[in-house]
């Protein structure tokens, strides 16, 4: 099966990209969605991309990791497509695993797989055993670089939304949560296997809730997309039990959830 890596980037982590990059294989196309703030960014671009016959580039200018990540999935035209960014590194067997796994299981639009960081640890406290994902895990959080997808199951069906995620201005994570609803409800049959495939940084944005006003306004605005009004009882218990155990203060805290909440009611 063919395989698509869509590698999106932003400003200086252009310079990475080639260690994103596997060996060249006939089955493996990659597509770098590189968004730059200024032109000056452009100069960084390295040269031995252009020398790539599997390597696409595209450039666009702006920010926001949720819209590239859209950008770089209208381009995508192989059978199976996977999301990295520019700090990951994919394992050298990561190819026959996929395609494996996308055989075995004819009717899969998106598997989940495990990601390690560069000491061999695991991300997260990943499940041990393969499952079927009916509805979102509750006992870890799920990362777009985990997942491929077969493309005819996710082109032109689950985006992620442009409110959400790294560079959008107010609501700085939760993209990946408000993705995997949005899949549960379009039907997408989704099964995780406990492969790992991939290894990253251990730095995970939402992980800061109690320390980042983005982190906080985009659990608020999570919260009234899954419940609607419901949110301002949920956000408002959060903040009161969060404060109770020490980890923040009430009001600063319940302040930020509501700024998220008011913000999902502006934009519905």
């Amino acid at each position: 099966m063919t395989l698509d890596i869509l590698i999106c980037t932003i400003n200086k982590g252009i310079v990475r990209i080639e260690d994103v990059l596997l060996p060249p294989s006939p089955d493996i196309r990659y597509i770098v969605s590189y968004q730059y703030t200024d032109e000056r960014y452009l100069d960084l671009i390295p040269a031995s991309l252009a020398r790539r016959e599997d390597v696409a580039l595209y450039k666009y200018k702006g920010q926001g990791l949720a819209a590239n990540r859209n950008l770089a999935l209208e381009r995508a035209t192989s059978e199976l497509v996977m999301f990295a960014d520019d700090d990951t590194r994919i394992s050298a067997d990561l190819p026959e695993t996929v395609t494996k796994v996308f055989e075995q299981h004819p009717d899969l639009d998106v598997a989940f797989f495990r990601a390690d960081t560069y000491t061999g640890k695991p991300l997260k406290n990943y499940p041990t055993e393969e499952f079927d994902i009916r509805e979102a895990p509750t006992t870890y959080s799920i990362s777009t670089i985990e997942m491929v997808c077969r493309r005819s199951g996710v082109q032109g069906k689950v985006r992620f939304d442009e409110r959400f995620g790294l560079g959008a201005k107010f609501l700085t994570c939760g993209e990946e949560e408000i993705w995997m609803q949005d899949a549960l409800r379009a039907g997408l049959r989704m099964r995780y296997f406990p492969i790992k495939t991939v290894e990253t940084s251990t730095m995970l944005k939402k992980s800061l809730i109690y320390v980042d006003e983005g982190v906080q306004r985009s659990r608020g605005a999570f919260t009234y997309y899954l419940y609607g009004r419901r949110a301002w009882w949920l956000c408002f218990r959060f903040a009161a039990q969060s404060a109770r155990k020490g980890y923040c203060h009430f009001w600063p805290m319940m302040k930020r959830l509501s700024e998220g909440i008011r913000y999902m009611e502006r934009t519905k």
